[in-house]
C-alpha cells in the first residue's frame, strides 16, 4: 500500500487521425467528477510535461498544500515523457494505456504505479476475421526511477 503521495491518473489512447494522445489528470474521483485533465499528442518533451502538470486545477496539491510537502515534480513529468515514449514506440500496437491511480511522492521519492491497464491491439489467432484486444493488468508497484 502506498500511503503517502498525491494520486494522478496518466493514461493514452490511440486515435486512428491523431495517433497516441497522453493524458494527464487529478487522480481518483477528481477526474471523474471534474474531469482535471489535460490531454497532448505524443510524443511529448520535458516541457510539454511541466505544462500538462501545471494546466491541471488538482497542480495546486502536488505544490504542496495545507502543510503537505510537495511531490516530486520532476519524477512526474520524467514519467509522463517516458510515458509518451513508450506509447510512439508501440504505436500500431497498443490500443489503450491506464495508470490509475499513479501516486507522485514527496520530492526526491519518485512516483509508484498503483494500478495499471495496458490493452494492445492484435488478433488471437492469424484466421480470426475480427481484430480483438488483449489486456495487461498489472497491480503493484512500480518506481520509474528504479526501473529505467
Amino acid at each position: 500500500m502506498v500511503a503517502e503521495g498525491i494520486e494522478v491518473i496518466i493514461g493514452v489512447s490511440c486515435d486512428p487521425q491523431l495517433g497516441p494522445v497522453l493524458l494527464f489528470g487529478t487522480g481518483g474521483v477528481m477526474v471523474e467528477v471534474y474531469n482535471d485533465v489535460a490531454l497532448r499528442r505524443c510524443p511529448i518533451t520535458r516541457s510539454e510535461a511541466q505544462a500538462m502538470i501545471a494546466e491541471v486545477k488538482g497542480a495546486r496539491l502536488l505544490r504542496g498544500f495545507l502543510g503537505r510537502p510537495a511531490a516530486d515534480l520532476a519524477a512526474l513529468a520524467d514519467t509522463l515523457v517516458r510515458v509518451s515514449d513508450l506509447a510512439m514506440h508501440l504505436e500500431g500496437h497498443l490500443a489503450e494505456l491506464d495508470i490509475n491511480p499513479l501516486m507522485v511522492l514527496p520530492s526526491g521519492q519518485g512516483v509508484k504505479a498503483v494500478d495499471a491497464l495496458v490493452v494492445f491491439r492484435g488478433t488471437l489467432h492469424w484466421h480470426a476475421p475480427e481484430r480483438r484486444s488483449h489486456a495487461i493488468w498489472y497491480n503493484g508497484g512500480i518506481n520509474p526511477r528504479r526501473t529505467a
